[in-house]
């Protein structure tokens, strides 16, 4: 399974339990344009009935050679259910990943029901151990089941299988979950989700790293307009 065959296999997924409706996203961002054209982008949104924003992507670099994907599952503020975030890049040698569940709640019952049982797919494997130190603002939306870092090329499969257990999962406790009639449980997901966005917008290094390749304008457009 290549990159692209994974973020299809990604969105068929949810497909398969959610009505989705592509969301239009400006050419400019969609396919937005690098210097030399070193890289190859495409930028894509769906929403849902549970889904506010599905965030698709897909990047190839030239040199390095470079195969990457991310989806992230933005979840309605009326539902309790985790963020969904999947990234995968691929160079010659090495695959850097990161699989999670951003839980608006750290109670001993929403662990119960969203990262334990990822936990227990997660042991499954053999240990996805890195030395990467995980980036500081990152660190309160990680548990038990997170996958992060460096892994040589060889645990792609690997990487990728896990990812697809744990979405199925996700997606098997998102096809019973209930909209939140309490207003305050309501307030807590919305600032969640809020800081969340926050965060991906002036936290996450990839805006810098990608502006270097299509522009610092057109980088920021796209995590403000299409990332989150």
């Amino acid at each position: 399974m290549d990159q692209d065959q994974r973020l299809e296999a990604i969105i068929e997924r949810l497909r398969g339990v959610e009505a989705l409706e592509e969301m239009q996203v400006p050419r400019e961002l969609a396919e937005p344009r690098s210097f030399l054209k070193v890289l190859r982008a495409n930028h894509y949104n769906w929403s849902s009935p549970h889904f506010r924003k599905v965030f698709g992507m897909r990047y190839r670099v030239k040199i390095p050679k470079i195969e990457q994907l991310n989806s992230i599952f933005y979840p309605r503020n009326n539902y309790d259910v985790p963020v969904f975030i999947f990234f995968l890049m691929q160079t010659k040698r090495k695959v850097i990943a990161h699989l999670n569940v951003c839980c608006p709640f750290d109670d001993d019952a929403y662990r119960a029901k969203w990262v334990d049982p990822l936990v227990a797919i997660l042991n499954r494997y053999e240990p996805f151990e890195s030395n990467d130190r995980y980036p500081e603002w990152m660190k309160k939306y990680r548990n038990a089941s997170t996958i992060y870092g460096l892994f040589p090329g060889e645990r792609i499969d690997e990487i990728s299988a896990c990812c697809f257990d744990y979405l199925d999962y996700y997606l098997s406790q998102l096809a019973a979950a209930e909209p939140v009639s309490d207003p305050a449980r309501q307030q807590a997901i919305a600032r969640f989700q809020d800081g969340w966005v926050n965060d991906i917008r002036t936290q996450d290094k990839a805006q810098g790293m990608i502006a270097k390749m299509i522009g610092a304008d057109t980088a920021r457009r796209i995590f403000y307009e299409v990332t989150t």
